[in-house]
């Protein structure tokens, strides 16, 4: 009989004990189906997701690149001047398109250096027009560097007045040009002009074949360098 007391309290105890213990999670106890997926892929919790994290913008150049020579530079407004040219080496050779916007006083505010046009070898800009908040550039580019075997080609390219992000791009179809052609603008600012609504760009041709025989032609481009 009194071991039958004595019992009672025991067993009370350790059913106290029992129901405590199930009230409260163990430490080894598995996470939430969401936090095994994020372990399972290698995330961290504490790690912004791609999508929330803010993209990087490309840094902007304010250097004048080795080499540099203007070919043109012309006024566009709230004290700036756009300046254009190429980049080449210590023999001249290998001219690579570069254009930027400058203060009066002549210091950059930004640089850039254009891509090569498809098929050419070198490759300068010579004109520069500026419309609203974009500046549009002529390059003029060359496709071997054997004179007399090369083509030169034409190309306008859009920049963004702010930063000179390259916004559109379009080739110059020559009217009129047949065949293997060399194609030039002249110096000065009618050469790229806007006229209509769009760009125009006013110069030169000849064929490979009979390079003496020189016709002038007249081009337009939408704003967005289409055509």
């Amino acid at each position: 009989m009194n071991l039958h007391r004595n019992a009672l309290p025991i067993l009370a105890a350790l059913l106290a004990a029992a129901l405590a213990a199930c009230g409260a999670q163990p430490a080894s106890a598995p996470s939430s189906p969401v936090a095994r997926a994020e372990r399972a892929a290698g995330s961290d919790p504490s790690t912004p997701s791609p999508s929330s994290t803010p993209a990087q913008a490309a840094p902007m150049t304010a250097e004048i690149p080795q080499g540099f020579s203007s070919y043109a530079a012309e006024s566009v407004g709230d004290n700036q001047q756009c300046v254009v040219g190429a980049a080449s080496d210590e023999d001249g050779m290998n001219q690579r398109p570069v254009a930027y916007l400058a203060q009066a006083s002549g210091k950059p505010i930004w640089v850039r250096a254009l891509d090569l046009p498809s098929d050419t070898y070198q490759s300068r800009v010579t004109h520069c027009l500026r419309q609203g908040d974009a500046l549009y550039v002529l390059l003029q580019s060359d496709t071997q560097p054997e004179q007399s075997l090369s083509q030169t080609l034409l190309r306008v390219v859009k920049l963004g007045i702010a930063d000179g992000a390259v916004q559109a791009g379009g080739d110059v179809v020559v009217p009129g040009a047949k065949g293997a052609y060399s194609a030039w603008v002249d110096e000065g600012a009618s050469h790229l002009r806007w006229d209509n609504g769009g760009v125009v760009v006013a110069g030169q041709y000849a064929a490979l074949d009979a390079p003496e025989q020189r016709n002038a032609f007249t081009a337009a481009l939408k704003p967005d360098l289409s055509h």
